[in-house]
């Protein structure tokens, strides 16, 4: 389905954005030179040397773009969604070619055509792909180029794949109606067995009927969307459909077993769905593993004064040790000793066996200070260059918690897949402390499906001003 809707609009969209981009290239050489900024005082070169970069730009890009996906994919997304990817891959480009031409060209660029071709590409190529797709949109609802589709089920599985085809008109599909795997029951989502529909649309035919229908109602498609209950009668569908040319697409009823996501594989000619598989894996592992040593060395040696004076402070107001190493559970729930600045004094035991809270009357002066302004954390850089946690990921729990709540709280161990973090998601939005583990893991899971280097930046930002919320 979507690799039809690529096949014909994939290709468009190069073209398109080649277009875009010389245009927008040939115009900011034009502005430099008529509207330059107060900080472009240089002379600029003729436009014959800026003009034999337009190859470049548009194999670069079209490269990039290909790499990304944006001509070629396996999901659709909705249009902020293809805004942001677009913007994230222009963005990589132009960080690209400006590298290539001040290291490879003999001479430099002008920064403000760089400027105005920046702003202008990204303004046209994100208007290019929304009015492209409105197009094509209002062109469907006009009735053009639409394929019937009848859709076998009529429990919530089903009635959630009409939404989302509905959803997005310009893949050109037409809901004709149901075929119920049975009659209408007390478990389909909203049935109305006195007009026989579900969620507005008719119910045509049981499911012994599927092939006839398929003739009857001229269906260019067919969506299997059975509930596990209904699965049995599957086999019955496919072999009535054996002799016909009608497209089949199968939605199994996964959705509840899927926290972090799904990839569909072929295994030597064999279908495998992968459940919660999380996206930071091969390059992105790298990557991320990159932007944390980038960001724990040079957080460690502009701290460094910070730290050593919090070490100085724990040592002279309290006898003990400088610093706290607590077993916490990470990558793969495997153990590491995540170290802390230690805040209670050496005779308390509380840290091993009980949870801190607010107030705590274990905590010291300077302890209560650390812990107030999350200073007490900053030993944390170690362990991320040791590659036992993450400057951004879920917070670790203590390993007798994790056991304790391990079966209490759904797809709680799910966390682990990724290395915890010194920050996160949850803990920005004011889930930690004395907070509940419910929550947390709500959040933790929404940034381990959702994750991306912006993503890991904007946490970052946040944390700088929300380092205070719900402190212990």
């Amino acid at each position: 389905m979507l690799k039809k809707y690529y096949s014909v609009f994939g290709p468009a969209l190069r073209v398109l954005d080649a277009v875009i981009l010389v245009v927008c290239w040939i115009a900011a050489y034009y502005l430099r030179k008529n509207y330059p900024l107060g900080i472009m005082t240089n002379a600029l070169p003729p436009f014959d040397q800026y003009w034999a970069y337009s190859i470049v730009i548009v194999l670069l890009w079209g490269t990039v773009f290909s790499l990304l996906n944006l001509y070629s994919s396996h999901r659709i997304s909705r249009r902020t969604a293809e805004a942001y990817k677009v913007l994230r891959a222009h963005g990589l480009a132009l960080l690209v070619f400006i590298s290539l031409t001040y290291l490879i060209t003999a001479y430099k660029l002008s920064r403000g055509v760089f400027v105005y071709f920046g702003v202008l590409s990204s303004i046209m190529l994100v208007a290019a792909r929304v009015n492209l797709r409105n197009f094509v949109r209002h062109m469907r609802a006009k009735g053009y180029n639409l394929q019937r589709v009848l859709v076998v089920g009529t429990g919530p599985v089903a009635v959630q794949a009409v939404r989302r085809l509905t959803r997005h008109p310009e893949l050109g599909l037409r809901i004709v109606g149901f075929v119920a795997a049975r009659a209408c029951a007390a478990q389909d989502t909203h049935p109305n067995p006195a007009s026989g529909a579900v969620d507005g649309l008719p119910i045509l035919g049981s499911i012994r009927e599927t092939a006839d229908l398929v003739h009857r109602h001229d269906a260019d498609k067919l969506v299997i969307a059975l509930s596990r209950a209904e699965a049995g009668q599957m086999e019955a569908v496919l072999e009535s459909l054996k002799d016909d040319i009608v497209d089949v697409i199968l939605i199994p009823d996964i959705y509840d077993y899927v926290a972090l996501g799904y990839q569909l594989e072929d295994f030597d000619g064999l279908p495998l769905v992968s459940l919660n598989e999380t996206p930071i894996m091969g390059f992105n592992f790298l990557l991320k593993r990159m932007f944390d040593v980038l960001i724990a060395s040079v957080a460690l040696i502009l701290l460094s004064p910070i730290m050593l004076i919090l070490a100085a402070l724990v040592r002279l107001t309290t006898r003990g040790p400088i610093f706290y190493g607590q077993e916490r559970m990470s990558l793969n729930g495997k153990p590491f000793r995540m170290l802390k600045f230690r805040s209670m004094g050496v005779d308390q035991k509380g840290d091993v066996g009980l949870l801190t809270k607010k107030d705590d009357p274990r905590v010291t002066a300077v302890g209560r200070l650390m812990r107030g302004t999350s200073l007490d954390e900053l030993p944390q850089f170690f362990n991320v260059l040791a590659g036992d946690m993450s400057i951004v990921g879920p917070r670790p729990e203590r390993t007798w918690v994790v056991e304790e709540v391990r079966t209490k709280i759904p797809r709680y161990m799910l966390k682990h897949k990724v290395k915890a973090g010194i920050t996160g998601w949850a803990q920005v939005n004011g889930w930690r402390g004395d907070t509940s583990l419910e929550k947390r893991i709500e959040y933790d899971l929404f940034y381990i499906k959702n994750w991306s280097i912006m993503f890991d930046l904007k946490i970052l930002f946040l944390t700088v001003f929300r380092i205070n919320r719900n402190a212990y």
